[in-house]
């Protein structure tokens, strides 16, 4: 095992976690999207969490990206990108989809929901040259 399998498999490791709690926080918001009325505390409350995890994974896949050519263990590799993929196809998407509906829904939010659109973009770049 070199330096970059070792730091791939910190990535990972930590990304269980924040699989789990960004699938929980996305889960939670498509909830409160379907209520008649909108609870801003709550929606703002889960927001600051999910831009945390979007952090995390950003950093994570920077991290990934970075190491990923120079790893030696081929199921590291394919754990790694098996994340990424899941990230692309679920994860980024069904959040995207959630943002575009809460703006849709209130528009007071429209900055910062656009800055979270935007960061969910320059994450979903990230992956594109991995999975294509």
């Amino acid at each position: 095992m070199n330096e970059s399998d070792i730091e791939i498999g910190r990535v990972l490791l930590r990304f269980d976690e924040v699989v789990e709690e960004h699938n929980s926080y996305l889960e939670e918001l498509e909830n409160l999207l379907e209520l008649p009325t909108l609870d801003k505390d709550r929606v703002q409350r889960l927001l600051k969490r999910l831009r945390r995890t979007r952090k995390e994974i950003l950093e994570g896949i920077n991290s990934i990206t970075a190491h990923i050519n120079n790893s030696k263990d081929i199921k590291i590799k394919e754990e790694a990108l098996g994340i990424i993929n899941y990230f692309y196809v679920v994860g980024i998407n069904d959040e995207e989809e959630a943002l575009r509906k809460l703006l849709a829904l209130d528009s007071s939010m429209k900055e910062e929901i656009e800055n979270d659109i935007s960061m969910l973009e320059r994450i979903k770049s990230l992956i594109v040259q991995f999975i294509y």
